[in-house]
């Protein structure tokens, strides 16, 4: 046996305190996830609200009917958004209990269906909105009334592309990342479910 296997079985021998979280330190940590839920779902909420006023006064100026179906079709996306945001990753009921198995079962079950709302992100939150932007900045950028020659509406429309595409990219990153360290915090607890909570 070398010393470094001697070392190995020495630190593996060492007895392991199993990592516990008390029912007070879960519940406070439970309650400031759902706080941070509520506030990311007010958030969102108030941006929709932004986007429903603004795409629906550019609607109600601008007389060019791909510009109007575009931020009609834009409205739509956010009103969607909106339900989902509330169905699939609203804030969840909190869990009064002195049980922590119960309460860790419950917090872990908030924490998946966040995950699972930001790992779809793409679909209910993104994708929504694509039909509506497409016909907005197709209708600003070849209406006759724009004056731009066709390549130059085109070269127009491709950086609104490209740019748009940018956000979401931006947005796909910065949920992925959320979903990374759900997964972690959801690790965390399983170790604390299967080394006994206290």
């Amino acid at each position: 046996m070398t010393d470094f296997d001697q070392i190995r079985a020495l630190w593996t021998a060492q007895p392991v305190e199993p990592f516990t979280l008390s029912v007070d330190q879960l519940r406070k940590r439970a309650g400031k996830f759902q706080a941070r839920i509520r506030q990311r779902n007010i958030t969102e909420y108030l941006a929709a609200l932004l986007v429903i006023g603004v795409f629906g006064w550019m609607a109600w100026l601008i007389p060019v009917f791909t510009v109007k179906a575009g931020a009609l079709l834009i409205i739509l996306g956010a009103l969607y958004v909106c339900w989902k945001l509330h169905k699939i990753a609203g804030q969840g009921a909190g869990q009064q209990t002195d049980n922590a198995a119960r309460l860790l079962d419950h917090h872990r079950t908030e924490l998946m269906r966040q995950r699972d709302a930001l790992a779809s992100v793409w679909r209910w939150y993104l994708a929504p909105f694509v039909p509506g932007a497409v016909l907005f900045v197709a209708g600003v950028n070849f209406s006759p009334d724009t004056g731009l020659p066709f390549l130059a509406g085109l070269a127009s429309f491709a950086v609104s592309m490209m740019f748009m595409g940018g956000i979401f990219a931006a947005i796909l990153w910065l949920n992925n990342r959320a979903v990374k360290q759900l997964d972690a915090e959801i690790t965390e607890l399983d170790r604390v479910w299967n080394g006994g909570a206290a």
